[in-house]
C-alpha cells in the first residue's frame, strides 16, 4: 500500500508504519520531481530483472499508483494536477480542519471527489485508520432467512415467505424474550464488519439484537454481549475489528404483541465512513429496510454518463467496475443486494424513485442533460436499465439477455427451469405479495406501464438476446413491438442457446455496442 502525504511537515518521523505500508511525503511544490524520481526507480527495477537491455533502447512504460493522497495542509488545486492519473476517485483526502474553496470545473478536486477524512485523531491514529480501510477488493454476504432457528418456546404463529422473510405473529411477552438465533455464527475479520438487518414491525412491539463475541480458538469463552436497540439499527452498525475475537453469535429478542417479519441480515467489510463496499460506494434503504447500492465516478467530467446495473450475484457488492472504467467516461454502478442475489431493481415506490434520483444527482454533478446518458445492464441488470429508461429518454440503452416479463419467468419454473433460479418466486412475492396468476400478470404489466410512459424520440436501443432463452424468451420481441411506433433506433443481435449458454459472446457484443455509441454520439475514440 502506498500513501502520499502532501503538506508543510513530513509525518514520517512520527509514525510506526506496518511492513506493507509505504509512506511517501512531498511539498506541493515538489510533486512533479517526486513523480519523476519514482518513475525512474520503477524503470530501474524493471530493467534490473531483464537479462539484457532492450534492443531498441526504449525504456519500459510504468504507471504510478497511490492508494491514497492525504493533504495535511491547504494547497492550490492546480499544483495537484500531475497526480490525476495516479489515484482513483475518492482516494484524495484532507484533514478535517482544512478549507478548500476554489474548485476548478475540470480540476482534480471534482474529478477525484476530494473528501474530508471522517476520522479525527493524532498522526498515528489517522495513518492506522487509512491503512485499515484502504484494503483492496470488497465482500458482503448474508445470514439467510432459511438459517433462522426459531425459539421453540415461542407460542405464536410462524410462517415463511420463501427467502423473503420469516414472519412471527402473536404475544412476544411483557419482557424481552429470545425470538430466534441465526444458525451459523458470523466470522470476525481484520477489518470492521457492517451489519444491516431487514425487518418490518406491525403492532405494539419492540426488538433488539444481541451479538455475543466468542474468543478466537475457544468454544465457550464469551465476552460481554453487544446490544443493538432499534435506534442503533437506524443506520448500519459497525463491529469494530478485534484480533481476540473469532466469531459472533447473533440472536433477536422481542417483546409486546403484533407481527414481526425478518429478512436476512446483511454483513459487509466496512470502510468506516469511506464508502460502502468500495471507496465512494453508497447505499439507500426504504421503509421496508430493503436496499440498493450505488457508486458514481466522475471520470473526465465529459459526456456521457454511463450507468451499469449489476446482474444477479450471490455475493454482495459492485459489479463491472473495471469494465466501465475502461470506457474512460464518467460512470455509475448500481447494485441490488436483496433476496438471494437481487430483486430486479423493483420494489416500493420510494426505492424505485431513489434509483432515478441518484442517477439524476450524478447528471447534475456533471452538468449533463438527459440525452448525455447511457443506461446498460446484463441479465437481471437489463431490467434496471429498461425499467428506468422512460424517466430519462437517454441517448442510448445497451442490454444483453434482457428481462421484461419477469412474471413469466416465475411461471416458467414449472416446466422450463425446474429447480433452477427459484429466487424469481421470492421476487414475485416480495413485489406483489403473492405467487398466483394475478400476481404474475401484475408483475408483467408493472414493467410495461413504466416503459410505455415515453416515446423515446431519439434513444438508441442495442439489444443482444439468446434465441432459445429459457428465462424471458419473448423479451426482445415484445420490446421491439412496443418500440415499433416510437422514435427509437433499435439494433438487435441473436445468439444460439439458452439464457446462460454464451455469456462471453453477449459480453463482447455489449462492449462493442458501447464503444460504437461513444464514438458516434460523443466523438470518443478507442484503440
Amino acid at each position: 500500500m502506498k500513501i502520499l502525504q502532501i503538506g508543510e511537515q513530513d509525518w514520517t518521523a512520527d509514525l510506526e508504519l506496518p511492513d506493507k505500508l509505504e509512506w511517501l511525503y512531498c511539498h506541493s511544490y515538489n510533486i512533479e520531481s517526486l513523480l519523476e524520481d519514482l518513475e525512474k526507480q520503477e524503470i530501474e527495477k524493471i530493467l534490473a530483472k531483464l537479462p539484457e537491455p532492450p534492443e531498441d533502447g526504449k525504456l519500459p512504460k510504468v504507471t504510478l499508483r497511490f492508494d491514497a493522497v492525504l493533504l495535511t495542509d491547504e494547497v492550490d488545486e492546480s499544483r495537484l494536477e500531475p497526480l490525476v492519473d495516479t489515484i482513483e476517485a475518492y482516494t484524495l483526502f484532507h484533514l478535517s480542519d482544512l478549507k478548500f474553496n476554489s474548485f476548478n470545473r475540470y480540476g482534480i478536486f471534482r474529478r477525484k471527489v476530494l473528501k474530508e477524512l471522517p476520522f479525527n485523531g493524532n498522526r498515528q491514529e489517522i495513518t492506522d485508520f487509512l491503512y485499515m480501510n484502504l484494503f483492496g477488493g470488497q465482500y458482503g454476504a448474508k445470514l439467510k432467512v432459511p438459517d433462522i432457528d426459531v425459539n421453540p418456546q415461542f407460542t405464536g404463529k410462524v410462517h415463511y415467505e420463501g427467502h423473503v422473510a420469516t414472519c412471527f405473529q402473536g404475544d412476544f411477552g411483557q419482557d424481552f424474550q429470545p425470538l430466534f438465533t441465526y444458525r451459523y455464527n458470523l466470522q470476525a475479520f481484520s477489518m470492521g464488519i457492517e451489519l444491516w438487518q431487514e425487518y418490518i414491525k406491525e403492532g405494539d412491539n419492540q426488538i433488539y439484537i444481541e451479538i455475543i463475541p466468542m474468543r478466537k480458538g475457544s468454544l465457550y469463552d464469551l465476552t460481554e454481549p453487544i446490544i443493538l436497540t432499534e435506534e442503533d439499527m437506524q443506520e448500519p452498525y459497525v463491529l469494530q475489528p478485534d484480533e481476540s475475537i473469532g466469531y459472533y453469535s447473533i440472536s433477536v429478542f422481542a417483546k409486546g404483541q403484533g407481527q414481526l417479519k425478518f429478512g436476512p441480515m446483511h454483513w459487509r467489510y466496512s470502510r468506516m465512513g469511506l464508502g460502502k463496499f468500495i471507496l465512494g460506494g453508497n447505499r439507500y434503504n426504504d421503509s421496508k429496510r430493503q436496499e440498493f447500492i450505488y457508486y458514481f465516478n466522475p471520470g473526465d467530467l465529459k459526456p456521457p454518463l454511463t450507468v451499469y446495473f449489476s446482474g444477479f450475484r450471490g455475493a454482495e457488492g459492485f459489479e463491472g467496475f473495471y469494465m466501465m472504467k475502461s470506457l474512460k467516461t464518467p460512470f455509475m454502478l448500481i447494485g441490488d443486494p436483496r433476496l438471494e442475489g437481487g430483486g430486479f431493481y423493483s420494489g416500493t415506490e420510494e426505492l424505485e424513485e431513489n434509483v432515478i434520483k441518484v442517477i439524476q444527482d450524478s447528471l447534475n454533478y456533471l452538468g449533463f442533460e438527459k440525452n448525455q446518458l447511457i443506461l446498460s445492464g446484463l441479465s437481471m441488470g437489463t431490467f434496471g436499465a429498461l425499467y428506468n429508461a422512460s424517466a430519462f429518454d437517454p441517448y442510448g440503452i445497451v442490454v444483453g439477455k434482457p428481462f421484461a416479463n419477469v412474471g413469466d419467468v416465475a411461471l416458467g419454473m414449472k416446466l422450463k427451469r425446474p429447480y433452477e433460479f427459484e429466487t424469481i418466486g421470492d421476487m414475485l412475492r416480495n413485489i406483489e405479495g403473492d405467487i398466483d396468476q394475478a400476481a404474475i400478470d401484475r408483475l408483467n404489466q408493472r414493467f410495461w406501464n413504466r416503459f410505455d410512459k415515453s416515446d423515446f424520440p431519439s434513444t438508441n436501443f442495442a439489444i443482444a438476446f439468446m434465441e432459445q432463452d429459457d428465462y424471458d424468451g419473448t423479451a426482445t420481441e415484445k420490446l421491439v413491438d412496443h418500440l415499433s411506433d416510437k422514435g427509437a433506433h433499435i439494433f438487435t443481435k441473436g445468439y444460439e442457446g439458452r439464457h446462460n449458454d454464451n455469456s462471453r459472446a453477449i459480453n463482447r457484443w455489449f462492449m462493442r455496442q458501447y464503444v460504437n455509441m461513444l464514438q458516434e454520439g460523443f466523438d470518443r475514440h478507442y484503440d
